[in-house]
């Protein structure tokens, strides 16, 4: 597994967290911050609106990531920033 990494969250915009990756895990550490999170094919246009995302960390303090082929996973901190820990298994 590859070294975790900590990612600042710009508030109000969306963060590319994880690129080209099938699994994974996300975990929350700024707690008091609202995120949404979407994801696209890998290599395809960032979001730009706010609309699409899903909030996440409702129950929990992580979040799985799978899905079945690459994708690009983003992160939208609501009103104020954020950060993130995100860890993917190593090449």
């Amino acid at each position: 597994m590859a070294d975790p990494v900590l990612i600042t969250c710009p508030a109000d915009t969306w963060t590319l967290v994880a690129e080209g990756v099938t699994t994974g895990i996300i975990h929350r550490k700024q707690t008091d911050v609202v995120y949404l999170q979407t994801y696209r094919d890998d290599g395809e246009l960032a979001p730009t609106t706010r609309d699409e995302g899903v909030q996440i960390f409702i129950n929990s303090i992580s979040e799985i990531i799978s899905a079945a082929a690459k994708i690009d996973v983003y992160i939208y901190a609501v009103g104020k920033d954020g950060r993130v820990r995100v860890d993917l298994p190593g090449e």
